[in-house]
């Protein structure tokens, strides 16, 4: 942290501190996004080799439903908490900030939505003689493969929350000489340009301990399906 913030702090303060500390900021940025570029491919290529099946795809459709419900009833809900506080410039200025970070959280809520109904996109089969096991294991491992298979998406939202943020921090830098909304706005930005590696990662650790439970349970099938 002290790292960070030794790089970031030269960069509120400008000078030639700030133009070095703009350029170590800008490389990271290049480099994060250069490795998303190239595992964007290879999310979907462990999309690809790690197929998982359930018996009906019914249950996908139902959360499905439920998440879209709840995502559109939070957006609207949402909204109209947010009118009620505004009551001045500066409660116009924080709804700006809620409304565009909510119209972004929202598309990413209904494109998850969207996968439910499709679960195909994310390599789950129907398979008949799919195990209740073998279901539980296919919704669990849902929740990883979204990231994946969304991993352009997310990573250019987190990066355009980012940007907003950085530019809201600046103005309140200027107003009121609070920076610490600068250092989140950049970190913002960073973790976007990280996220499909990041996603890569979660999925390389955590995918392989379902998979050793798909194993043993694949093992009372061995020789029936001759």
């Amino acid at each position: 942290m002290n790292a960070v913030l030794d790089i970031l702090f030269p960069l509120i303060q400008g000078g030639f501190g700030g133009f070095i500390a703009c350029l170590v900021l800008i490389l990271a940025l290049l480099i994060g996004l250069n490795f998303s570029d190239k595992i964007k491919n290879a999310n979907a290529e462990l999309i690809d080799a790690n197929p998982t099946t359930i018996s009906n795809p019914i249950i996908f459709k139902i959360f499905g439903f439920i998440f879209f419900i709840g995502i559109t009833a939070n957006f609207l809900l949402s909204i109209a908490a947010s009118v009620d506080g505004v009551d001045s410039f500066t409660g116009f200025y924080y709804f700006v900030q809620d409304l565009l970070a909510l119209v972004i959280l929202t598309f990413i809520g209904f494109a998850v939505s969207n996968l439910y109904f499709q679960p195909d996109k994310v390599n789950i089969k129907v398979d008949k003689s799919s195990t209740v096991a073998e279901d539980f294991i296919a919704l669990l491992t849902f929740g990883l493969k979204v990231p994946l298979a969304l991993s352009k998406m997310l990573s250019q939202a987190i990066i355009l929350i980012g940007v907003f943020l950085l530019f809201f921090a600046v103005i309140d830098l200027f107003a009121v000489s609070e920076f610490f909304g600068v250092l989140t706005a950049i970190a913002t930005v960073i973790t976007g340009a990280f996220a499909p590696f990041l996603f890569y990662l979660l999925f390389l650790f955590l995918f392989p301990i379902f998979n050793l439970y798909l194993a043993i349970l694949y093992i009372p099938k061995i020789g029936k399906d001759k």
